[in-house]
C-alpha cells in the first residue's frame, strides 16, 4: 500500500510515525513545504508536496487527512474520487454539509472511511468495553465522563491553530469529541438532553472552554460528560455505576478501579503509551483496506458523534438554539 499524508502538523507526524512502523512507503503533502520536508526525512518518507492539487493522486492506495476539521470533507472527498481509502482525523467535520454525501461516495466506491476517534485503542476503553459487555458491572445505572487539561500547557501556539476559529472545529466539544465517540461505542447511540458551554475570557479564544454535556443512552443509561480546557488540574477519567459493580477508570495513568462492594475493590494495570494506540489504529486501518471490512470508527459512527456535538454546541431544545462560546465567561 502507498499511502498519502495530508497535513504535516502534530497529528500528521504521529500518523506518519505510525504508519511508517508498520512499513508503509508515505508522501506529505502541507503547503509548509520545509515542515513536510522535515516531517519526510524525520520518518523516512518521501519528499513532501506543497498542494494536493500537484498531487498524481492515483498513484495511491489510500490517505490519511490530518488537516483542520473544516477543510476535511472537501480533500477527503477529492481523494476518495481518486479512488483512495480514507482515515480522516477527528472530528469528520466542523459541520454537516458534506459528511453524508462523502460516506455514501465511499460505499459507493467501496472505499475503508475510517475515522480517528484514537481512544478506542486505548487498552483502558477497551477492557472498560468488555467489562461492560461481559456484565461484570450488571446493569449499567449511569456513566460519567471527565477531560480537563490546561490549554496554554498543553498547546502553547493554540491562537495559531484551528482553536482560534469556532468554524474550524476550535472549542472543547469538537476538539474533545474523543469523549463522546467513546461512551457511545460503549453504550450504543446517545441522545442529548442539554448543554452547558462557557467560555474563558483568560484564554483570549472565541469558543467555548467549558462544556457540560447531559445525556442519555437508547437503554435509559444517564450520561454525563464534562470538558475543560481551562483546568490545571489535568484530569481523564470514566465512572460507570451498574447494579453488581462500580468501575472508575483513569485514562492517565492507564487503571481500572471495580468497587464490587464496599469492602472489596480491584485494580487493573495497562500500558499507557499514546504511540501505542496510534500503532493500533494505523494497523486496524490497514487490516480493514485489505480484507474489504470496516474499522473500528466508522464514517457512519463519527457522523453520529458529529450530530451529537454539533447538537451540544447549539444548545439543547428546550434552551433553544445558542451559539457556543455566548453564555458568558468564568
Amino acid at each position: 500500500m502507498k499511502l498519502l499524508i495530508v497535513g504535516a502538523g502534530s497529528i500528521g507526524a504521529r500518523h506518519a510515525k505510525a504508519f511508517r512502523q508498520w512499513g508503509v512507503p508515505i508522501a506529505l503533502v502541507d503547503p509548509r513545504t520545509e515542515r513536510a520536508h522535515e516531517i519526510a526525512a524525520r520518518y523516512g518518507c518521501s519528499s513532501g508536496y506543497e498542494s494536493l492539487q500537484k498531487m498524481p493522486l492515483e498513484q495511491f492506495d489510500a490517505a490519511v487527512i490530518a488537516t483542520p476539521a473544516d477543510t476535511h470533507i472537501a480533500i477527503a472527498r477529492e481523494c476518495a474520487r481518486a479512488g483512495l481509502h480514507l482515515l480522516v482525523e477527528k472530528p469528520l467535520a466542523a459541520a454537516l454539509p458534506g459528511a453524508a454525501e462523502l460516506i455514501a461516495d465511499c460505499r459507493q466506491r467501496k472505499l475503508t472511511l475510517a475515522v480517528a476517534y484514537v481512544l478506542r485503542f486505548h487498552p483502558v476503553i477497551e477492557r472498560v468495553r468488555q467489562i461492560c459487555q461481559e456484565g461484570v458491572l450488571g446493569r449499567l445505572l449511569s456513566l460519567q465522563a471527565v477531560c480537563h487539561h490546561y490549554l496554554p500547557a498543553s498547546r502553547p501556539d493554540y491562537r495559531q491553530t484551528y482553536y482560534s476559529s469556532p468554524a474550524a472545529g476550535g472549542g472543547v466539544v469538537l476538539d474533545l469529541s474523543h469523549e463522546v465517540n467513546y461512551v457511545e461505542w460503549l453504550l450504543g447511540p446517545l441522545r442529548l438532553s442539554s448543554s452547558a458551554l462557557q467560555t474563558v475570557p483568560e484564554l483570549e479564544m472565541p469558543a467555548e472552554a467549558i462544556a457540560s454535556l447531559t445525556l442519555i443512552s437508547e437503554a435509559g443509561v444517564p450520561v454525563q460528560i464534562h470538558l475543560h480546557a481551562a483546568d490545571r488540574h489535568v484530569c481523564r477519567y470514566c465512572h460507570i455505576a451498574g447494579s453488581r459493580a462500580s468501575l472508575t477508570a483513569n485514562l492517565l495513568s492507564g487503571e481500572i478501579f471495580l468497587q464490587h462492594s464496599p469492602n472489596r475493590k480491584e485494580r487493573l494495570e495497562f500500558p499507557c503509551e499514546r504511540d501505542a494506540w496510534h500503532l493500533a489504529q494505523a494497523k486496524d486501518f490497514l487490516g480493514a483496506v485489505a480484507a474489504g471490512a470496516q474499522a473500528r470508527c466508522t464514517g457512519e459512527e463519527a457522523l453520529q458523534t458529529l450530530r451529537l456535538c454539533l447538537d451540544a454546541m447549539a444548545g439543547s431544545p428546550a434552551e433553544g438554539p445558542r451559539q457556543p462560546g455566548r453564555s458568558g465567561g468564568v
